[in-house]
């Protein structure tokens, strides 16, 4: 009798339990029910949101095609312009009616990068990362290394996005803030609403500084050491100071940023014309001798003047077996600080046959602008007066004082 009422108690108290409204462990080995919050894919997501404008633009380009052709398991990040943004940079949707299809590829592809783009990574990460957006120019060479490979190879340019985060959640491409991470989550990506457009870079560093009142001084020396360097030489040798604020030989884009000194820089130092600065060239110029094919002194003065535009990379140590390996100095103003930069190579040992070169600059604010100077230098700091100008090398920073080290003297 008592076996009998102790089974009873048992069902009894089996059939309450399985009455409950509770979630039941599925048994040992099978796959855990879960369902992807990220359901709909990013044309969805886009036609859902608040940019119409882009997503207008979008239904009349290639882009469904150009994404599909990158291959099935690509996830990508979509930065997408509200229609203040669209407007403000002159797509509204009349001149998206009857833009060309290409142009209109050029311009979305900008803002695609063929990567996810974690939001976590991006707030926790240190300055910015380079991304490779899906807009390339075949007109244009770029040299990159491959993963495991130092060798340098040419390929198609391809225009890049610089992205990082604010300490209070705010997305910066390119050094521009463009509002808050707000990451809207696809089954094949993720979207990034933003509030400022891309400012595609159209022109290099020397098209800005030829054309920009700022910089007539800075256009006018670099014309006249091209020229005279031409006489002197009689075109026998090529001057490569500042080959890359230009496109090279062969199309080829080299990546950096610049420190331009404005008309005020070159003033503040006691140069108000181009004409004062070749008057101090003419203490110490380069010497052909014709007879034996030699050039000596193949630097002008202003060219010490404007080695740390250049990051003060002339002023590294070079051995029999030349410098060491050079690496590029792409920063946007964010980058521009000395957490991040004090302890950068701008140029590596070489296989040890050269010291390192670090970044030799100490950099701080100044009634919220940046500033920039030699460290240990008795010169004033230069303040970046704008920043992030962006050209096809990179950024470039206007800056109101020349950037000099103790060594200068004039």
């Amino acid at each position: 009798m008592r076996r009998i009422i102790f089974y009873t108690i048992t069902c009894v108290l089996l059939a309450m339990a399985c009455r409950k409204a509770e979630y039941q462990r599925p048994p040992v080995g099978e796959k855990v029910p879960y369902v992807d919050p990220a359901t709909s894919d990013l044309k969805t997501l886009l036609g859902r949101s608040t940019q119409k404008l882009f997503f207008t633009a979008w239904q009349r380009s290639n882009m469904d095609s150009l994404l599909n052709i990158q291959g099935k398991g690509i996830r990508f990040t979509i930065f997408v312009p509200d229609d203040a943004a669209m407007t403000a940079a002159g797509y509204t949707a009349d001149k998206i009616a009857v833009a060309k299809v290409a142009d209109l590829d050029s311009l979305l592809l900008f803002h695609v990068v063929p990567e996810y783009i974690d939001s976590a990574v991006v707030r926790s990460q240190q300055g910015n990362v380079r991304h490779k957006s899906m807009l390339k120019d075949r007109t244009l060479k770029e040299q990159v290394t491959r993963l495991g490979s130092n060798v340098l190879y040419t390929e198609a340019y391809s225009y890049k996005l610089f992205i990082g985060a604010t300490a209070d959640g705010s997305l910066l491409i390119n050094g521009k803030n463009s509002g808050k991470v707000s990451p809207l989550y696809a089954s094949n990506g993720v979207i990034y609403p933003i509030t400022k457009p891309l400012v595609r870079p159209r022109k290099t560093m020397l098209n800005i500084i030829d054309t920009d009142p700022r910089f007539t001084i800075l256009s006018g020396l670099l014309k006249a050491l091209d020229s005279t360097w031409e006489e002197v030489t009689y075109g026998w040798f090529e001057r490569k100071m500042y080959e890359e604020l230009n496109i090279k030989i062969g199309n080829l884009i080299v990546s950096d940023a610049f420190f331009a000194p404005t008309n005020e820089a070159f003033k503040k130092a006691g140069f108000n014309s181009v004409e004062d600065l070749m008057a101090l060239n003419a203490r110490s110029m380069p010497y052909l001798d014709e007879e034996e094919g030699i050039l000596y002194n193949e630097m002008f003065v202003t060219d010490s003047l404007l080695a740390y535009s250049q990051w003060g990379r002339l002023f590294s140590i070079k051995s029999s077996a030349g410098y060491g390996d050079r690496v590029s100095a792409m920063f946007w103003s964010n980058d521009l600080n000395n957490v991040m930069l004090g302890n950068f190579a701008l140029i590596t040992s070489g296989n040890n046959v050269v010291p390192i070169y670090y970044v030799p600059f100490d950099f701080g604010t100044n009634a919220g602008q940046i500033t920039v100077k030699v460290k240990g230098s008795s010169y004033p700091a230069a303040n970046i007066v704008e920043a992030d100008i962006p050209t096809l090398q990179g950024p470039l920073h206007a800056i109101d004082n020349l950037i000099l080290g103790d060594k200068v003297k004039f």
